[in-house]
């Protein structure tokens, strides 16, 4: 593999035929629905270890789920199936994965009977056996609703303000209602760089979905945050619920329980938009494109492709059991966010399509949204991510030197150039590169390296391992409301709780994010003998002791933070999207 790229270039030619014949092999198995073979021969299936690891974690769920059934609290719709070992086993055997899935975490459907008003405790009640995550204690302070802006499950919306939005009129009055900025005028906040907001306008596309039992609202917020002075905590100080400022309330944290329905109804936008976009949409399904394309035009040992294939170890196979099995009309995915499928399909896909590869290069991001200077103190996601970035990058600018000896290397290997040409094709993924269809020079395939890594690999660890310790628990991060956004002042806890969605859906989000933040496979930057010789073995052996220093520095980090962050320590990174 070594002489690859630079002692056989003028065999490439030659090879054209081969490598169209297995393109065209690749197709035919793709376009028959058969499993692809990843690199040349390794079925991209998830391995024993991994299905183990799956099966163990859903067998946890499955026992929670019958001693919520045995202490008879609540009858649900779907009552459970009694435990079937050999029904299980048949499954297991037959690799029935639908079955299984159905199996551990079934849709409760509703409850039954007479029905009292839910209260806080029955949320509590239904971690019958599992260890109740610690955002239970502190979900309804405002420090915790702005940690899940900075170190949440979704860390990446959160925009600088450089003026106020005339659809949003916020004014010194609001921000003075927060004690911490009691003092502080806003027109000097902003100007200095300490005022950020979120604005939900896209949720206002989706349709509002409904439960068997009730219907859920989906809303368009805004919410604003300030850092005070001498201060590195985000602070809330201003919620509109919907995008026209006629006829609404601006909330602010002196509101009571109105300003905590207010909480919900960004929570509510937030969640589902993470969900479908920011996980799904912008990790998932980016890295398939890349994937594919791969598949069908890299040779197995083509450098560029033996370096990859680690990062989309199970992508195919998880993205799969995703489409079929979670995000289908009455499965779990509809279950749980406020809009219904029917909008939501072509919402993911506009999205999808118009979020752009290179824009969202980490720095670059952070750049763009304004939140990459120290005028936001506190961002455990910019400052480990950036740490993480770094490494995959030093990394891969080694690699890319080590098998291009210059720029018109890099446009002369045609495998590499009809692998972006097609990723490019048809806008499946927009500017993959400095110019989409193309990789330009040296620096442009060490960028573009950098980001398919990040994004199979640290960047959905950060967005879905995060979902079990935040989104398991209901009540600290719903993905629905069940009443409409408020209007007035006065609301009670109540309203509040008559807000969130019912126990059933309770149940089944905790089944779901817990398991799919509890299964790790694989670790970043662990690639097997694949560079244990040769000329990458130098540089990959410098990346893991790099990787070393970054867990170091970010346990060193979490000593320090009044709540640890860890979903993107190197050591819990898995190589590839694989859950």
């Amino acid at each position: 593999m070594a002489d690859y790229l630079i002692s056989n270039r003028d065999q490439r030619a030659d090879r054209a035929a081969q490598v169209a014949a297995v393109r065209a092999a690749y197709r035919y198995n793709l376009e028959l629905g058969f499993p692809v073979a990843a690199g040349g021969g390794e079925e991209d299936a998830p391995s024993s270890r991994w299905r183990l690891r799956a099966l163990e974690q859903q067998e946890r769920l499955r026992l929670n789920l019958r001693m919520l059934r045995r202490q008879g609290k609540w009858n649900f719709v779907n009552d459970l199936q009694p435990l079937a070992p050999l029904k299980l086993a048949a499954m297991v055997r037959e690799d029935d994965m639908a079955g299984i899935v159905d199996y551990f975490m079934p849709l409760p459907g509703g409850v039954t009977g007479d029905v009292r008003e839910k209260s806080l405790q029955d949320f509590r009640d239904v971690f019958a056996l599992s260890q109740p995550p610690s955002v239970m204690e502190r979900f309804r302070s405002d420090d915790y609703f702005a940690e899940c802006f900075v170190a949440g499950p979704d860390p990446t919306r959160l925009t600088r303000m450089t003026h106020i939005p005339e659809k949003f009129p916020i004014t010194d009055e609001h921000l003075n209602q927060v004690p911490q900025l009691g003092t502080d005028d806003l027109a000097t906040a902003i100007a200095a760089g300490r005022v950020y907001w979120v604005d939900y306008e896209a949720m206002s596309e989706l349709d509002n979905g409904t439960h068997p039992q009730a219907p859920k609202y989906m809303y368009a917020p805004m919410v604003a945050f300030c850092v005070p002075r001498n201060s590195d905590q985000l602070r809330p100080f201003a919620i509109q619920c919907g995008q026209d400022p006629a006829g609404r309330e601006i909330y602010t944290p002196a509101d009571g329980h109105s300003w905590n329905l207010a909480k919900n109804c960004v929570l509510a936008a937030h969640n589902t938009y993470h969900e479908v976009l920011t996980h799904l949409g912008f990790t998932h399904l980016m890295s398939e494109p890349v994937l594919l394309a791969g598949v069908r035009n890299f040779a197995a040992n083509h450098p560029v492709w033996v370096l990859l294939r680690r990062h989309f170890e199970g992508t195919f196979s998880i993205n799969k059991l995703a489409v079929e099995l979670l995000i289908q009309p009455g499965k779990a995915v509809e279950y749980l966010i406020g809009s219904d499928l029917k909008s939501t399909y072509p919402w993911l896909a506009k999205h999808r399509a118009n979020h752009s590869f290179r824009d969202n290069y980490l720095p670059t991001r952070l750049a763009g949204h304004g939140t990459g200077s120290r005028s936001l103190p506190h961002y455990p996601y910019r400052d480990d991510g950036l740490l993480v970035w770094q490494a995959i990058q030093d990394w891969v600018n080694e690699f890319v030197a080590l098998y291009y000896r210059d720029d018109a290397d890099v446009r002369a290997d045609h495998e590499l150039q009809s692998w972006a040409a097609e990723v490019a094709t048809d806008g499946q993924v927009r500017d993959f590169g400095a110019t989409p269809g193309k990789i330009a020079d040296q620096a442009d395939l060490a960028e573009i390296l950098t980001m398919v890594i990040w994004t199979a690999g640290p960047q959905h660890a950060a967005v879905n391992f995060a979902q079990k310790d935040h989104l398991a628990f209901l009540p600290a991060n719903p993905l629905a409301g069940y009443t409409p956004e408020p209007t007035g002042k006065g609301h009670s806890e109540a309203d509040w709780l008559a807000n969130l969605p019912p126990l059933d859906v309770a149940v089944q989000q905790f089944c779901v994010m817990t398991f799919l933040g509890s299964v790790r496979y694989t670790t970043l930057g662990d690639y097997g003998r694949d560079f244990a010789t040769g000329p990458a073995a130098a540089a990959h052996q410098r990346f893991q002791a790099q990787l070393g220093g970054v867990e170091d520095a970010i346990t060193a980090r979490n000593q320090r933070r009044a709540v640890p962050y860890e979903y993107l320590q190197p050591s819990l990174i898995p190589n590839s999207t694989n859950i």
